[in-house]
């Protein structure tokens, strides 16, 4: 298929209605004015109108492939896309007429017929909407327009934790201590409205810019457990959750868990920050599911060497394979890893974390998106959706963001201050003991030929 002149391409954007006209009359005005009699190019068409921020470079290979349809949803314009999980994929959206950004989750429409899908994506908003704490993510709607169903969240740039360890390894101390604590601060939340949310994992903890860290993806969060219409009831499923970060209760049954199942899994995902894979890395779903249950993981040291051995207690106290002898609640973990943070332990250690995965104390009152990298340069093709019609379920706005690391100082003194790290003996080289048998063995050999030679 050959490609589009500039004319065909003009004619395509102006039946897309992605511009309005009146805007788009304007920009093109400029374009002749700039190029002053000379013919202008697809390239240069192009080339203006995604500088002049009226389309993104989606729209343009959209528009390319000869689609004109599905760029709306609604009151909301479809810039591009975010991400896809196993559920759901996530678009970057513009209000038609505040024109602030949204992150848009659509439910694919194939899985709309499997009542336990749609059951999921209308509990996952309605619980994330009953929420509102800075580090988790908002919703603002949930709608359904002619089959296809989508809620509406909140929109920052940033990207998700499995995809930076991914990129840069581990973290370092003090940043896997801070996210981590800033994560368990959006679980006491949770765990306030009697909420577990039991998918917790790298990927579900989304980083701002601003090093903000947000719990994502409400899809599988058990809401109220006395309550016997949760749908781990309903459709009788005994374990839901992913493998590498699942609890042994959990994986027993998971709708007879509570919160501190959500603390081992912070546990493996702490680990996960400072070795740079999961607890249990290898073997099949099954396999793994099994040594959550019953084999400690590899202790952290033989991975970070130099990790201090207080931090490393209290990553091996979240994962304890009792729930008895976990931390009992999230605020007990926040409080003993900030300790460990403002005493300053975790500083000036040889690491080779990201600069980025510092964080700065700062508060902030930016929205989120729960996806990959969202700068528009980097948004991926796909098909645009249909488009019809809107319902409103939800609607809020977000309060100041309020720093987890801004306590008041009666709960600085009520902080548990965890004991001073012991020095780790180190086991031996591998060459001492073989060496210590061959000196052995030439010292026996030597008495014995002086015996010999006495006798």
């Amino acid at each position: 298929m050959s490609e589009p002149s500039a004319k065909s391409f003009l004619k395509l954007l102006e039946r897309s209605g992605i511009v309005a006209e009146e805007r788009l009359k304007s920009s093109l005005a400029k374009l002749s004015t700039k190029a002053d009699g000379k013919k202008i190019t697809l390239k240069d068409l192009t080339g203006h109108l995604l500088a002049s921020g009226l389309i993104t470079q989606w729209h343009i290979d959209k528009l390319l492939a000869g689609k004109h349809k599905g760029f709306f949803l609604g009151k909301y314009k479809l810039l591009g896309h975010l991400g896809s999980g196993g559920m759901s994929s996530v678009y970057l959206a513009q209000h038609k007429i505040s024109e602030q950004l949204r992150a848009i989750k659509v439910l694919p429409r194939k899985k709309v017929a499997d009542k336990s899908y749609l059951d999921r994506f209308y509990l996952e908003a309605r619980v994330a909407a009953s929420l509102n704490h800075p580090n988790v993510i908002r919703i603002y709607d949930i709608c359904n327009e002619g089959g296809t169903h989508y809620m509406v969240m909140e929109y920052v740039d940033g990207t998700d934790l499995y995809e930076l360890g991914k990129k840069y390894g581990p973290l370092d101390f003090n940043s896997a201590a801070k996210f981590t604590a800033q994560a368990a601060e959006g679980l006491i939340h949770a765990h306030q409205q009697d909420l577990v949310h039991r998918d917790i994992k790298p990927a579900n903890l989304f980083k701002t810019d601003q090093g903000l860290i947000k719990i994502l993806d409400l899809g599988l969060a058990l809401v109220n457990q006395n309550d016997s219409q949760s749908l781990t009831v309903l459709h009788n499923e005994k374990v839901m959750g992913t493998a590498d970060y699942l609890s042994p209760e959990q994986a027993v049954n998971s709708h007879d868990v509570d919160s501190r199942a959500d603390i081992y899994s912070l546990g493996c995902t702490l680990y996960y920050f400072l070795t740079g894979h999961p607890p249990f890395p290898k073997g099949s779903l099954a396999q793994r599911i099994a040594m959550h249950q019953s084999l400690a993981p590899k202790k952290i040291y033989e991975s970070r060497p130099e990790c201090p051995e207080s931090l490393a207690k209290i990553c091996e106290k979240m994962m304890a394979k009792d729930p008895i002898d976990r931390y009992q609640t999230c605020n007990q973990v926040k409080t003993e890893l900030m300790a460990l943070v403002e005493s300053g332990e975790l500083e000036n250690i040889a690491t080779f974390a990201p600069e980025d995965s510092f964080i700065e104390n700062t508060a902030s009152t930016t929205v989120s998106a729960a996806g990959h990298d969202s700068t528009l340069s980097v948004i991926k093709a796909v098909e645009p959706i249909d488009e019809s019609s809107i319902e409103h379920t939800f609607d809020g706005s977000t309060n100041a963001f309020t720093n987890v690391n801004n306590a008041s100082e009666s709960q600085k003194s009520n902080r548990v201050i965890p004991p001073p790290p012991r020095k780790r003996r180190r086991p031996p080289p591998k060459w001492v003991v073989p060496v210590a048998i061959a000196a052995m063995f030439l010292i026996l050999i030597a008495v014995l030929t002086l015996v010999s030679f006495l006798l």
